[in-house]
């Protein structure tokens, strides 16, 4: 997997640590975590993600989750990609919820209820979860994800909220 497919895995692994973290010690650990990982992707460490550096994650982990190059994402191809969170989501007996979370993840960005996503759903969805965490601000313009953007997107919080 290249560096850049390890992008939603790492991000959401730290969010999830610094979400269920109870010590100040433990909190302030994850949450460095989380700044290194998302100035790590960061391309050109002006701190946010900007639209083609969005594009360039999207279009990695949508390659690896249709390896054989059909344009299309399967539903049971986005089910086995845990983005690093299946392993704590069983550890914490709540792998039936992660599973329905993202089942609905992507039964919402399948809006022409295919079964299958194109690259332009997949990029329509995690965008337009993005650009609706940013409460319309630069609407129109370039987008600039900010990590507490990130933070808000709606599918990050339908994956944290599984893991509780």
């Amino acid at each position: 997997m290249s560096q850049a497919g390890h992008f939603p895995a790492a991000m959401l692994v730290a969010l999830a640590v610094a979400m269920a973290s109870s010590s100040p010690r433990a909190q302030s650990n994850a949450i460095h975590t989380l700044d290194a990982i998302f100035y790590n992707f960061d391309e050109n460490r002006d701190g946010v993600i900007t639209s083609a550096e969005a594009n360039h994650f999207i279009d990695k982990t949508f390659a690896e989750m249709d390896p054989r190059h059909t344009g299309r994402m399967t539903k049971e191809a986005w089910r086995n990609f845990s983005f690093g969170l299946a392993d704590v989501a069983a550890e914490q007996g709540v792998s039936h919820s992660y599973e329905r979370a993202k089942d609905a993840i992507f039964d919402r960005w399948d809006r022409r209820k295919k079964g299958a996503l194109t690259l332009e759903d997949y990029r329509n969805g995690v965008l337009g979860d993005a650009r609706a965490a940013m409460h319309g601000e630069g609407k129109g313009e370039e987008l600039r994800i900010d990590l507490n953007a990130f933070k808000r997107a709606r599918f990050v919080r339908q994956l944290l909220r599984s893991l509780h």
